[in-house]
């Protein structure tokens, strides 16, 4: 495994499997719709006194049979760091994988690293990438 890929599964699974300090009352407000750079859908319904965050998230990859279905996200929000997780599984459909996002509020722009895992041909597969979200 890849240096890179290691530091980004430590921090994503630091930030998911940690105890997560209360969200302090200076944490900016992210509430809303936001779309990134490839036009896939973040909904931030709401942040829990904890910093528990709660929305769905709708992805636009091309090809992808869970495309345009928003599924419910659950995630942490402390200070202007995020991190929130998808789990492509519902009653009407079930794309194998589980996607998880950590980053930064700046600027009016969210920016996080994602990692998803799936299988490709029966074997257990993880890919990385970057996103770059906009409120809407």
């Amino acid at each position: 495994m890849s240096k890179r890929l290691a530091s980004i599964l430590g921090h994503s699974l630091a930030a998911l499997c940690v105890a997560v300090p209360l969200a302090n009352a200076q944490s900016p407000s992210v509430t809303g719709t936001w779309v990134n750079d490839h036009g896939s859908t973040l909904v931030i319904r709401s942040i829990g006194a904890d910093g528990s965050v709660t929305g769905t998230y709708a992805s636009s990859t091309p090809g992808y049979k869970c495309a345009g279905v928003a599924f419910p996200i659950v995630g942490w929000m402390d200070g202007q760091r995020i991190s929130y997780t998808v789990l492509w599984k519902n009653a009407s459909v079930d794309c194998n994988s589980i996607t998880s996002w950590t980053g930064y509020l700046n600027a009016g722009r969210l920016g996080v690293e994602w990692v998803v895992t799936f299988d490709e041909y029966g074997a257990p597969t993880i890919r990385t990438g970057s996103d770059s979200y906009v409120r809407q």
